[in-house]
């Protein structure tokens, strides 16, 4: 897609999104029609494709040619539900695009908007769990993990002290067992980054303290999330990283004859 085609898709999109926030429905909006008229026919060939691996190949293709229309529903600001918009954000957590899909869905949560029925879950369980999911199956290989893109999820799904004004906190309730999923991954990509077991630094440290505070969250949330051995694992490391403290004696103290 060139860059006019670009321009011209985020900036109808934007102006569908103000028109429609008048009606509180995108149905009726052309530049919306024409997007999920291509969307229902791009969904129509990826149920023509058996392999798990050859749809995500055929979605890589087809995200980028609706990233100009969900950046225009962004910015319009709006918050009208939107069958197309949250249909790509599922695609971008499929392609990996992990970064567009945590800005939409932040979005997306702040406004409340749903997931179409068929998705059959909230919106701040399935973005919890699929990427949860995506990084504990990439975790029990030797790949390399971008752990920020699990921090930032925990950011925007489990709420601070302080209330955060933009998200309603009923809009990110989950079942513990789907948090706890996110947890567990967060331990096990913290304890990947541990670099040494004899001579830990500082930042080896600080990833096994936070490994252990991310499972043993997971464990009281969900007995069965699996990960126990990670958390003796880790604890087992803390012992090693942590010198035992020096044994104090009194200055008078002799031994016995």
């Amino acid at each position: 897609m060139n860059l006019a085609r670009q321009h011209f898709q985020k900036h109808s999109a934007k102006a569908a999104a103000l028109s429609a926030a008048e009606f509180g429905t995108m149905q009726s909006q052309t530049a919306y029609e024409m997007q999920l008229m291509q969307l229902n026919q791009d969904r129509h060939r990826l149920r023509q494709i058996q392999s798990t691996e050859a749809k995500i190949k055929l979605k890589q293709g087809l995200v980028p040619t609706y990233l100009p229309y969900a950046d225009g529903i962004m910015e319009a600001n709006t918050g009208v539900q939107d069958e197309v918009f949250m249909t790509v954000l599922v695609w971008c957590i499929d392609t990996e695009n992990y970064s567009k899909a945590l800005e939409m869905a932040e979005f997306a949560l702040r406004h409340n908007m749903i997931m179409p029925d068929r998705f059959e879950r909230k919106t701040a369980v399935l973005v919890t769990e699929e990427i949860a999911n995506a990084f504990l199956k990439v975790l029990k290989t030797n790949a390399a993990v971008d752990i920020s893109v699990l921090q930032q999820l925990d950011s925007l799904v489990t709420p601070s002290d302080e209330e955060d004004p933009d998200i309603d906190p009923k809009v990110l309730d989950m079942p513990d067992q789907v948090k706890a999923k996110l947890f567990v991954a967060l331990g096990k990509a913290n304890i990947k980054l541990i670099q040494s077991t004899e001579q830990p630094s500082e930042q080896d440290l600080e990833s096994a303290k936070s490994a252990q505070g991310y499972l043993s969250r997971a464990i009281e949330l969900d007995d069965k999330c699996g990960g126990k051995q990670d958390l003796k694992t880790v604890e087992t490391l803390l012992k090693k990283f942590t010198p035992p403290e020096p044994v104090q004696t009194n200055a008078g103290d002799s031994s016995p004859t």
